[in-house]
């Protein structure tokens, strides 16, 4: 059945129909190997029921010299870099209580979603190897933020390519906690996009550049974030030449970028409703949300990561604090805010989703 399901013409297939595509809905062959129950692999639309998630790690964390493309950046860090000259910042060292108060707000999150019964991993500190990787165009290291350099989606594991290089190494350690998870299931593909073309600066040139942070999924649709900061056409053009044909649609968004990634100005929370800075966009919402319930935000609500929280399913948004407006409206709707203290992580430019990168959800 699933032949057929590729080959007939798709719209908006429900939770089954995307199950069959990935296989998921296969039995396993006598004597084959398979997951527990606790783990698992695929991810679908962006509130399902999250099942297990990737909380990154402060460990190891330093940030790369100073350019004017690191503009995303608060200007406390901003100094701190440009302070560094040629040489990247040790945050333990240069701030050891920010850099604990990271680490703690970092154990806060893993153990909230432990506490609703997710499964949890952490990535592994680097090697000295993987540390020196790409250092030549741009040195540093960061385990903060994997939902960036990775996205699942159905089946799907893709290696994709941020525009920062000293961030390009993260697959590393993410892979080796993905590898038993993907060998465990014969349906799964573990795809990496083709390297980005070195350049000086390091995030300037061709690319191709995809980041996991410009990715939003509802069912079979994905929704593409595009700048000259973050994700560029050529890294979407790559999405949707390798996805497609498994039956999901690429609706590329234009940036004006002033805001990093498409998950700084949209989220979806529950079916029909959706948090958006629209003044970031270049043209209006795709079709498919076209006609969903806006909770229309402000400059500041979005400066404030208002969209950049983890959807537990379709009731409760793990949102940080500073927002209450935002958390009414959620309310309002039937989705539960869940507050959190997350200033310190959100400190070096990311917040609650991008510290989590989703490797099992509910269809």
């Amino acid at each position: 059945s699933g032949a057929i399901i590729r080959n007939r013409e798709l719209s908006s297939p429900g939770p089954v129909e995307l199950m069959i595509l990935a296989g998921g809905l296969r039995q396993p062959f006598l004597g084959e190997m398979t997951m527990g129950e606790s783990e698992g692999f695929g991810a679908y639309t962006d509130f399902g029921k999250l099942r297990s998630a990737i909380v990154g790690s402060v460990e190891g964390l330093a940030l790369p010299p100073f350019n004017p493309t690191l503009h995303h950046y608060n200007d406390e860090v901003q100094a701190a870099l440009k302070a560094c000259g040629d040489q990247p910042l040790d945050i333990r060292s240069a701030m050891p209580e920010r850099w604990e108060k990271t680490a703690q707000q970092l154990d806060n999150l893993a153990a909230l979603y432990q506490d609703n019964g997710i499964k949890v991993y952490r990535p592994r500190p680097y090697s000295e190897e993987e540390r020196a990787y790409l250092a030549d165009l741009q040195p540093g290291a960061s385990l903060l933020y994997p939902a960036d350099p990775v996205y699942t989606v159905g089946k799907h594991y893709l290696e994709v390519n941020i525009r920062r290089a000293y961030r390009r190494k993260e697959v590393f350690p993410l892979r080796e906690i993905l590898a038993p998870l993907l060998a465990a299931d014969s349906e799964t593909h573990h795809v990496v996009m083709p390297a980005a073309q070195p350049f000086s600066p390091s995030s300037d040139g061709p690319g191709p550049y995809l980041e996991g942070g410009d990715i939003i999924c509802y069912q079979n649709h994905l929704f593409v974030g595009e700048s000259d900061i973050a994700s560029n056409r050529a890294g979407t053009d790559w999405l949707a030449d390798y996805i497609e044909p498994f039956g999901y649609q690429v609706h590329r968004m234009p940036m004006h970028g002033s805001i990093l990634h498409l998950l700084g100005i949209m989220v979806l929370v529950s079916e029909g409703v959706l948090l958006l800075y629209r003044d970031e966009l270049k043209e209006p919402l795709p079709a498919p949300l076209s006609d969903w319930d806006v909770i229309e935000l402000t400059e500041a609500e979005a400066l404030l990561f208002a969209t950049v929280g983890v959807s537990l399913d379709d009731k409760r948004y793990v949102i940080p604090k500073g927002v209450g407006r935002v958390c009414d409206e959620l309310a309002r709707r039937g989705v539960e805010p869940i507050e959190i203290d997350y200033d310190h992580v959100s400190h070096w430019g990311g917040c609650v989703s991008c510290s989590t990168h989703a490797i099992w959800r509910d269809p």
